[in-house]
């Protein structure tokens, strides 16, 4: 074979093996979105969609009336549909976001219970990767989507509306809190270990609290309880439960310190809202 044979044939090769070389990046490409897909689908777990309703719902902080502490009036409030997680984001669902290096590993391991011991920068941050795998907006509920998904499984452990000293106060808040909780354990149960809600939402109100976007605000009532001023301090978030409990965003652990209103959540986990 002559010079220009060879350098065609060598010519032909390369083309092929580079034509082929291309097809199987290809092929890895595609195996890799489609796996990525089937991850991102198994995080997301089963959806419900909250029907829209209404709420009856006290603000959660801390409120004067001509300068003495007093507890604001019950409010209904009117709350859209949307879509919300069946359950709360497992160890095993957190620790997916945790191995690529976008969420805090707060050492509780792998597996199917709830992910714990997380504060609400963790909680946001997975909201965040979470959204990035799925192409899909994940975040955290409002806190009057919380008191609708939640339906039943909460109560108001809020100090009587009354003239109360500030002992009173925190007596009658520690009795309804007591009362709501009744004889829970803080052992963690199995996913479903609480059962579902009458809208179909499991372990609401179970020992795990859970994060919300809100804010503890600060504000000042009038002669009838409607709220006159109010100012949001965004460094306490307020978590949902068997009752609400205002905790500091960087608290992982709300039963050892950090809980600013309120008896101390047993637990600290979330659940997510997808947007449409």
């Amino acid at each position: 074979m002559d010079r220009m044979g060879v350098l065609v044939g060598l010519a032909g090769l390369t083309l092929v093996c580079g034509l082929g070389a291309g097809a199987w990046i290809g092929d890895l490409a595609h195996d890799r979105v489609a796996e990525q897909a089937l991850h991102a689908a198994s995080l997301q777990g089963d959806v419900v969609r909250v029907p829209a309703g209404e709420v009856a719902y006290r603000p959660l902080g801390n409120f004067s009336r001509d300068g003495k502490a007093a507890t604001p009036g019950v409010q209904r409030l009117p709350v859209g549909a949307f879509d919300m997680m069946k359950y709360q984001v497992s160890r095993r669902d957190y620790m997916a976001c945790v191995a690529e290096g976008a969420c805090a590993d707060v050492d509780t391991g792998a597996g199917g219970l709830a992910q714990t011991n997380v504060n609400w920068i963790d909680a946001t941050a997975y909201a965040a990767w979470l959204s990035e795998q799925t192409g899909q907006t994940w975040r955290l509920p409002t806190v009057l989507e919380w008191h609708r998904a939640a339906a039943e499984r909460q109560g108001d452990a809020a100090p009587d509306e009354g003239d109360l000293d500030p002992g009173e106060r925190m007596l009658s808040q520690y009795q309804r809190g007591v009362f709501l909780r009744g004889s829970s354990s803080p052992t963690l149960r199995p996913r479903g270990g609480y059962g579902e809600n009458s809208l179909g939402l499991a372990d609401m109100g179970g020992n795990v609290w859970e994060w919300t976007d809100g804010c503890m605000e600060n504000g000042e009532i009038g002669d009838d309880g409607v709220i006159t001023a109010r100012d949001p301090y965004c460094g306490v978030r307020i978590a949902g439960g068997r009752h609400q409990a205002a905790i500091i965003d960087f608290v992982r652990d709300a039963s050892v310190g950090g809980c600013a209103v309120g008896l101390p959540p047993d637990h600290l986990g979330f659940r997510l809202v997808r947007e449409r």
